[in-house]
């Protein structure tokens, strides 16, 4: 789980969950109250990982899957990566570019 890079405490799936959600850019820490930022890396990761649903769908079609059960898998895959995205969070203390 992130650590705060102002106070050291660590924040719970929820709260990182949370914060993820919202789609800001800079994330307070519930206890510090200091801006926090995804660090570069943790945006490249979570970017790839948002992916993985989207690269199944053409190996369910490969397989000539119904139609239904590619939904049932797809819906659960995103639903999986969803979860686990606070768990790649990673925090720092000033903005870092993407690239």
């Amino acid at each position: 789980m992130p650590t705060c890079q102002n106070c050291g405490s660590k924040w719970s799936w929820k709260d990182s969950f949370k914060k993820l959600a919202s789609f800001r850019k800079n994330m307070k820490c519930n206890d510090c109250g200091a801006n926090q930022y995804q660090s570069m890396y943790s945006r490249k990761i979570t970017s790839i990982v948002v992916l993985f649903p989207l690269i199944t769908i053409p190996i369910t079609v490969l397989f000539n899957l119904s139609l239904t059960f590619v939904i049932i898998i797809e819906l659960v895959l995103m639903l999986v990566v969803l979860l686990s995205l606070p768990l790649f969070l990673q925090l720092t203390d000033k903005e870092e570019p993407l690239w």
